[in-house]
């Protein structure tokens, strides 16, 4: 699996398994997802209105969905 990186100790503490330590990048692509959609969902309400006329529901969803994740992308990009 990428992202989740796993390495198993010698001391077993408590019976647990193996260790499973978060990456780094994977911390901040959900820091990068959760910012992306505390600002979209918010802006998403507000402008829809204004093409609901010109898109429907799930056309605005669909568009919605792919600015979201080419700003969180990038976001990621620049930050990780």
């Amino acid at each position: 699996m990428r992202g989740i990186v796993t390495r198993s100790n010698k001391k077993r503490q408590w019976g647990r398994g193996p260790e499973t330590m978060i990456d780094k990048r994977l911390i901040v692509r959900l820091l990068c997802v959760a910012l992306v959609a505390a600002v979209m969902l918010p802006f998403g309400h507000v402008l829809f209105p204004y093409v609901s006329n010109v898109l429907s529901g799930t056309q605005f969803q669909a568009f919605e969905a792919v600015i979201s994740a080419t700003i969180g992308f990038g976001l990621s990009a620049i930050v990780g």
